[in-house]
Formats: C-alpha cells, sequence, structure tokens
C-alpha cells in the first residue's frame, strides 16, 4: 500500500463493509481439529457410525444420472413420504439443507430487528448465530441443577414485564444440545400448553429418536401439532439416519407457517442425489432401528462407565453424553485429543462425547480413568 494512500482510500480498497450485526457472532466450533487431522475415534459432531447401507448408496449412484435436470422445486417428492410417515398433510411439511436450515428461514420469516428469542441455554452453539444473523435478541434462560430445561424460568422469561408480548418465538432443543438431557413427554406437553400463543414455538427435535419408541417418534409430530397451531417441529436425517454429510432436515407445522418458510427459502433446497438418499433411507426403518438400539447401548456403556471413574455424567436421552466439568473441559479434551479421540470442549462449561462403537466406548473410558487417575493425585 502507498504510503500516501489515507485510511478513507484504505477503506474503500477493502469493499462495502458488511451488516453490524456480524461484528458480535459468535464463531462455529468444531468436533475435530479439521478434515485432515487424523482420529482414531471421531465422537465430536454427533455422526452415526456407519456408513449408508449398500440401498441407500445405490439411490444416489443412479440419482446421478439425471444430474442435468433440476430436482423438484421444494423437495415435493420427499415431503410427501415424510407426510405420510409422520401422518399429517404433505403441506404441513418443508424439507432443506439440515434442519439448521430451516430453523434460519423460521427465525427469517418470523423475527423482525429487536424481536426476542428466548431458549434455554448452554444449548445449541448455532442459536445465537442465526438468531443474531436475523437482528433479533437472543435471551438465555439458565438451564436448572440437572441440565435439564427449567420450565418455571422459561415461561417467566417469556412474560417479561408486560404478559407474553415481548417474545417473538421461543426456541425448545429436546433432547437438548450439548447436554443430551430432556423434558419426559408428559412434561413437554405442559410446557407447550403454557407458552404464549402469539409466539412462534419451534421444537428442535433433532435427537428425538434416541428418546423414544420409533412408533412414538413418528406419532408424536402430530399429535401436538393438533394441539398447537403457533408450533413448528425440528427433525433431521443427520443423526439416527446416517446421512449427516447429505444435509437433510425438515419441518413439521400447520401450512401457514409451511407457507411463511418457504416465502423466504431458494428454490430447490436439496439436490437429486440428496433427496433420492433420504427416500431410500426412509424404506430402511429397520436399519435405523438397529442404529438407535446399538446408540443406546453404547450411552448406557459410556455413562455409567464414566461415572464409575468419578467424573459428572448428565443424564443423556440423545447420542452423545455430557460431562460437564467446568474449568476442568480443556485439560480432559487435550488428553482425550492425545489418545486419538476427537470430542466437542466447551471451555469452562464441560466435554460432550458422541456415542459410537464399542471400541470408541472402550477408548473413551480407558482414556477418562487415566485423566481422572492423573488430576486426583496430590
Amino acid at each position: 500500500m502507498s504510503e500516501h494512500m489515507r485510511p478513507m482510500d484504505e477503506q474503500k480498497s477493502r469493499g462495502p463493509e458488511p451488516s453490524r450485526r456480524l461484528a458480535d457472532l459468535p464463531g462455529y466450533g468444531r468436533g475435530r481439529a479439521g478434515q485432515a487431522t487424523p482420529f482414531a475415534h471421531r465422537l465430536g459432531s454427533n455422526e452415526a457410525p456407519d456408513a449408508p447401507t449398500a440401498a441407500v448408496q445405490a439411490a444416489v449412484a443412479a440419482a446421478i444420472a439425471g444430474a442435468n435436470r433440476y430436482p423438484d422445486l421444494r423437495g415435493e417428492t420427499l415431503a410427501a413420504a415424510l407426510a405420510k410417515r409422520h401422518g399429517v398433510p404433505a403441506d404441513c411439511v418443508a424439507v432443506s439443507a439440515g434442519s439448521v436450515v430451516m430453523l434460519d428461514q423460521l427465525v427469517r420469516a418470523y423475527c423482525d430487528p429487536g424481536d426476542v428469542v428466548a431458549t434455554p441455554w448452554r444449548s445449541y452453539e448455532a442459536y445465537p448465530i442465526i438468531v443474531g444473523g436475523a437482528g433479533a435478541r437472543m435471551v438465555e434462560v439458565p438451564l436448572d441443577s440437572a441440565h435439564r430445561l427449567d420450565a418455571t424460568a422459561m415461561l417467566q422469561a417469556c412474560k417479561g414485564s408486560s404478559g407474553f408480548v415481548g417474545t417473538r418465538v421461543v426456541l425448545v432443543c429436546n433432547p437438548n444440545n450439548p447436554t443430551g438431557t430432556a423434558l419426559e413427554p408428559a412434561e413437554l406437553d405442559a410446557l407447550l400448553d403454557a407458552l404464549p400463543k402469539k409466539a412462534l414455538v419451534i421444537l428442535d427435535e433433532a435427537y428425538a429418536d434416541y428418546a423414544g419408541d420409533a412408533a412414538t417418534v413418528a406419532a408424536s409430530p402430530a399429535r401436538r401439532l393438533a394441539r398447537h397451531p403457533n408450533l413448528a417441529v425440528l427433525r433431521t436425517f443427520s443423526k439416527a439416519w446416517g446421512l449427516a454429510g447429505m444435509r437433510v432436515g425438515y419441518c413439521l407445522a400447520d401450512p401457514h407457517i409451511i407457507a411463511a418458510v418457504n416465502a423466504i427459502a431458494p428454490p430447490f433446497p436439496l439436490p437429486a442425489p440428496v433427496l433420492a438418499a433420504a427416500l431410500a433411507a426412509l424404506g430402511e426403518e429397520g436399519v435405523v432401528a438397529e442404529r438407535v438400539a446399538a446408540g443406546v447401548e453404547q450411552r448406557h456403556r459410556m455413562s455409567e462407565g464414566l461415572m464409575a471413574v468419578g467424573l459428572p455424567v448428565a443424564r443423556s436421552l440423545a447420542n452423545f453424553v455430557w460431562l460437564p466439568v467446568g474449568n476442568g473441559a480443556e485439560a480432559l479434551t487435550q488428553h482425550l485429543r492425545q489418545a486419538g479421540i476427537a470430542v466437542r470442549c466447551f471451555a469452562g462449561e464441560g466435554v460432550r462425547i458422541t456415542t459410537g462403537t464399542a471400541a470408541d466406548t472402550e477408548a473413551v473410558l480407558a482414556a477418562a480413568a487415566e485423566w481422572k487417575s492423573s488430576v486426583g493425585r496430590p
């Protein structure tokens, strides 16, 4: 740069400045140090440990042959299949490139700058990015002592100083990420009954498959939507359905909510091979049931083993466990990484460990026991 260039000239050389909203947005972390970093046990991103089945891979390969043509404008074929699975009309379903994209669409469709989004916290780290990006304000409602949503505190936060008028969106992750804790069905229903009717209530159920039997998990959205026209239920193919790399999510809601998210959604949300993968996966519910059962078994083994060596573990109903070790989070994470285990660290709060294979669990328990022994020495 020339020594004669003035500050104004320097600013012009950079081009236009982005919105000031971006300055305060937190970054999104990773469960590992990067794709190039080798880890024997990749337990930081809540992915399924097994590859897609041969049928899913074949469906993707077949769809490539038609890649010169546009896919469904709004993923209608997949939406219809999901509507049938969940027992709702087709106009109650919208699909997206992962449920986090659908969450972004919902917040942008319903929030104007300055509107309030209330959510339990700690929760999914993408929430403040999405809320802040829309110009809205996130109100964090602390979890209770068991790392669960505190319904009383949530209702109080929604009321504000003049009833429920201050809250535009209520965002509930159940089971919660990263703690894995969940409200019982009756507790959740009671909360939904008490929340403001004029607010959009988003129920993020990315991990619902691990929290109940398959029939109940499939049927519960329709039952709740019949009672709550202000409810939007988010689901994903990234966890129990084993398609994290394909990026498929969807929303179940009243048609007026679906129309709102479709109004701001770009066309062609899912490529044809992705649609084919999701449709093929829906035909293999038995495989998903086996995957969930294996994940639940490893969750029990890991939770019990970690508690046995003296580490705190929240009661999880997801495909991961939460260790609220506070200021020990970074040290534990580093120790696990040295053992070839990638986990998700929340500095000063805790460590989240995805459930994987039996070998993954054994490695975690051995490394955790070694770390606990070392920090417990005088």
